[in-house]
Formats: C-alpha cells, sequence, structure tokens
C-alpha cells in the first residue's frame, strides 16, 4: 500500500500526496523559526507559528531541493511512496570516464593550469548530481571548478546557462576567470549584465548578479536550462530565493561556497532551491598541502580608558559601535601594526561604515604619506573596483580600506600579506569569508596574518564579576570560528592609555 505520491511538477517543485498524518509530519519538517519570531505581535496573538513553511499542505508543493531529503526520511520511517516524474535510480549519474577526461584535457589546453585531485574530484560530483552544493573554501579554485561544469553542460547541448554572483565586481572576475582558463570563443558565448552592461540574449551564458535580475519577469527565467551560484550562501536571500524557484527549466542547479550560514532557516532556503552539500573541502586541508598559505589570527584586545568605559558601560550595541569607531585613539592600533610590518605588504583593512572607511582613508594618508591608499565601498563603480583589486597584484605597500559588505566575499587579491578587521563582525559568513582574502599564495609570501580588532570595554563589577561588552562577546564567537577551522591564534594587548 502506498502511503505517499511524489510528483515532479517542474525542476523547481514537487507535488506530493498522501496519508493524513503524514502530510502533517512533512508540513512540520519542512519548517524552521524565523529570527525574532518572539516578537511578532502575529506569533503573541496565536495567529502565526513563528516559522518559515516549505511545504504547502493545501497545493501539497514543496521546493524540489529537498527531494533527497524527503526520500530519506521516508525509507527511515518505512513509509511506502511512489515517485512520480523522476527515476530515483538516475538522480545521479555515472560518468563516462574516456569522455569526461578527453573533454577536460580539451578544456584546459590553453590555460596553462591542470586541475588538482580535489578539483577534478567536485567537477565530477557537481556534474554527477546536476543539484547541490560544493562547500569549497575560499582559495580553492571554484572558478575553475565552474569554468568546466560551464564547459561540460555546453558540450552537453544545454542552451542557456545562468551564472550568479554576488556583487558587480565578481561579474568582471568570473568572465576574466573564464577567459583566463582557455574558453573557446568566450566573446561569442559569455555575456555579462549589471553596472551598465545589458545582456546580449543571442549567447547562451550569462554572468549576472541576482540584483541585476530582481526584476525580470517570471517568464524570463524559463529559458534557462542550468544555473550555477557562486557563493551560495546568498541564495538565503528572498531575491535569489525567488529567482531560482523561477528556474523551472534547469535541470542543473549547483552551488558553490566556501561558508554556508549557521542559522538553520537560511540553510533550508538554500537547500530548498540547490539540494543538499554533495562536497566539503575545508581551508586547513589546503594549508597542509601546502596549496594555501598558512595562516596566524593575532587576536589584540584594545584596552580603553578606565573613565572612557565607565562612561560607556552598558550601552546598547549599535551605541558602542558609535562611540569605538568614533574614538580617535584607536587609530593608534593601526599605526601600531602598520609600523611593524614589512613595508612591502600590502594590507587590506575592512570596515562596516562609510564614515569609519572615509576617516580611516583621511589618518592612514596622513600617517603614511609615502604609501598608496585606496579604498572600496558601495559608491566605487565594479569596473573601478576590480582595477583596483587587479592591481594590487602588481604593487607593493599598498593598503585598501574596504567595507565588508564590498571585499569580504570572493575578491581574489592573491598578493595581499596582512587582513586587519577594524570593525565589529560576528558572522561566520562575513569572517570566515574575510579571511579568505589573505588565504591565496603569493610567491612575495610565506604566511598571511590576520589582525582582530577587539574593542575590550569589560568591567568588573564591586563583586568581583566580570561584565563583557558586546565587542568582547562578538569576539568570542569568532574565535569559536578560528578554532573551528583548526587556524593558529595569538593574543596581544594594546593600551589607548598610558
Amino acid at each position: 500500500m502506498t502511503n505517499l505520491t511524489i510528483s515532479k511538477i517542474n525542476e523547481s517543485f514537487l507535488e506530493i500526496e498522501g496519508e493524513t498524518d503524514i502530510i502533517s509530519e512533512i508540513y512540520s519538517r519542512y519548517a524552521e523559526y524565523k529570527s525574532g519570531y518572539q516578537f511578532s505581535n502575529a506569533y503573541k496573538n496565536r495567529a502565526w507559528d513563528g516559522k518559515t513553511h516549505f511545504f504547502n499542505p493545501r497545493t501539497g508543493y514543496l521546493p524540489y531541493g529537498f527531494l533527497q531529503d524527503l526520500l530519506a526520511f521516508c525509507k527511515r520511517n518505512s513509509y511506502v511512496y511512489e515517485l512520480q516524474g523522476v527515476d530515483e535510480n538516475k538522480l545521479t549519474r555515472t560518468l563516462d570516464e574516456s569522455k569526461y577526461q578527453e573533454s577536460i584535457q580539451y578544456f584546459m589546453r590553453n590555460s596553462g593550469k591542470t586541475l588538482r585531485d580535489y578539483q577534478d574530484e567536485a567537477i565530477r560530483i557537481g556534474l554527477s548530481n546536476k543539484r547541490g552544493i560544493l562547500l569549497s573554501c575560499t582559495g580553492s579554485g571554484k572558478s575553475l571548478m565552474i569554468y568546466n561544469i560551464v564547459r561540460s553542460l555546453r558540450k552537453e547541448g544545454y542552451k542557456h546557462v545562468l551564472i550568479v554572483v554576488p556583487t558587480i565586481p565578481l561579474i568582471y572576475q568570473m568572465r576574466d576567470d573564464l577567459v583566463d582558463y582557455g574558453y573557446d570563443n568566450a566573446d561569442d558565448e559569455i555575456t555579462i549584465q549589471g553596472d551598465g552592461n545589458k545582456e546580449d540574449e543571442s549567447k547562451p551564458v550569462l554572468i549576472s548578479t541576482w540584483e541585476s535580475l530582481q526584476h525580470k519577469d517570471i517568464d524570463y527565467f524559463e529559458k534557462f536550462d542550468a544555473v550555477l551560484v557562486d557563493e551560495t550562501h546568498g541564495a538565503r536571500a528572498m531575491k535569489l530565493f525567488g529567482i531560482l524557484q523561477y528556474c523551472v527549466n534547469a535541470r542543473v542547479k549547483l552551488g558553490t561556497t566556501g561558508t554556508l550560514p549557521t542559522d538553520k532557516l537560511d540553510q533550508m532556503k538554500i537547500q530548498a532551491n540547490l539540494g543538499n552539500v554533495i562536497y566539503e573541502l575545508k581551508s586547513h586541508s589546503l594549508i597542509k598541502l601546502g596549496v594555501l598559505s598558512p595562516i596566524t589570527i593575532a587576536n589584540v584586545f584594545v584596552r580603553y580608558p578606565p573613565e572612557f568605559i565607565m562612561q560607556n558601560k552598558s550601552r546598547e550595541y549599535k551605541e558602542e559601535v558609535r562611540i569605538v569607531e568614533s574614538f580617535e585613539p584607536r587609530y593608534n592600533v593601526l599605526e601600531y601594526i602598520i609600523s611593524h610590518r614589512d613595508i612591502s605588504h600590502n594590507i587590506m583593512i575592512l570596515v562596516n561604515h562609510v564614515q569609519h572607511l572615509k576617516d580611516t582613508v583621511r589618518y592612514l594618508k596622513d600617517k603614511f604619506p609615502d604609501r598608496k591608499v585606496e579604498s572600496i565601498s558601495g559608491a566605487v563603480k565594479g569596473k573601478v573596483r576590480n582595477d583596483i583589486r587587479k592591481n594590487l597584484n602588481d604593487e607593493d605597500g599598498t593598503i585598501l580600506v574596504a567595507t565588508y559588505q564590498t571585499c569580504s566575499t570572493g575578491v581574489n587579491i592573491p598578493k595581499l600579506h596582512d587582513v586587519i578587521l577594524f570593525a565589529n563582525s560576528k558572522s561566520k559568513i562575513t569572517v570566515l569569508q574575510t579571511i579568505g582574502r589573505g588565504l591565496r599564495k603569493h610567491a612575495t609570501k610565506n604566511k598571511v596574518i590576520l589582525w582582530d580588532i577587539i574593542d575590550d570595554l569589560s568591567y568588573e563589577t564591586r563583586t568581583h564579576r566580570t561584565v563583557d561588552n558586546y565587542c568582547i562577546k562578538h569576539w568570542r564567537e569568532r574565535q569559536a570560528y578560528y578554532e573551528g577551522e583548526q587556524f593558529k591564534t595569538v593574543e596581544q594587548k594594546y593600551k589607548l592609555y598610558k
């Protein structure tokens, strides 16, 4: 007796029919609490359970990305199911080894590169599964993986391939990478969209940001038979989530990223469209292999004057951030770090706010008049950002000040010797992606140092209990990420008073 019927509607949705109790279980399984749900009036009034539900029991629709998980759920519970429109034995395919090797050799013939074993494995897994997430650390060569997957799909007859990148500079970087790897007839095959560039619909491979796609009609996305999402952690954003669902004819939906979010709901949003993690490679593995630069995390605890701490204790988070970023003596820690590093080192300093960026640039130009200081924020055009990135690889002693938003993810700058976190963050994605900026190898460096500036405004109560400020609390979360990645850490203390 069949307990459940699972039908494929298209490449984005399944339709599920079955026994009421099982349908109820599925409704509960594919749901997760939304951040801040407990503060919602709808939740307080019991009009909403506080969760985002991916399964609609009224229509029976469930995102296709959950298929593998749903089948595993049924098997664990001994539920008998009928699968319609999908051959379970063909959810993965076996590649023809000789054809695969012949194709890869052809695609790589003009690149001057050879695939590393782990890259070859990731490409094979992506092509075999056609759906899923390649979780591969920054610096592992994800664009080279994407290149070979796209070339393979085009050779198989896929007519319209969409590559989604998170930012405008990465449109140019991705196109440049594909060309560098030896893409035949790239001018005839590849079109880019965004930053004033309009799609040439006669070309089969489109590189675009999701922001450039968000206002397209739903029908527009039906032409794509393959979608690859670079920096997949962005797929939790609702606009990109919707775009992926609109690609109802995309038989291939793959994502690449070095980091996935820790929030369960965000993870489910990504899984809903792209499926499970099908490959995983962490930074410490490639550091051991000598593919990435060794890294040391230097935790610099910046201690503030006692009177300043007493005046500002127990402030709200935003206020705490504002007062430390505007505290002029705090810049002394930058002078301390930069003055003790080799003058030829390229340094990237990351901040959160534009005004903080402007103040930092002004300080650095005044304090280090002989060094070139560049800055990147959202106001800088994508092509200019890309030029700064490329130029940095031919320069010595340049200091780049950038916002996390523009430069923590995907930006490829191998000739980067030091990274300074000059603003607070507790986002795992932001922190680990930022670390990735410095991990790429270069002939001028044998390691990279990430300087984590920790604003210490902790104080002791009369009962000798230590009260930590927000920046200290958030550092503890970052330290857990460092330990999870097996990075070496050291600690230093720096006083802003005598």
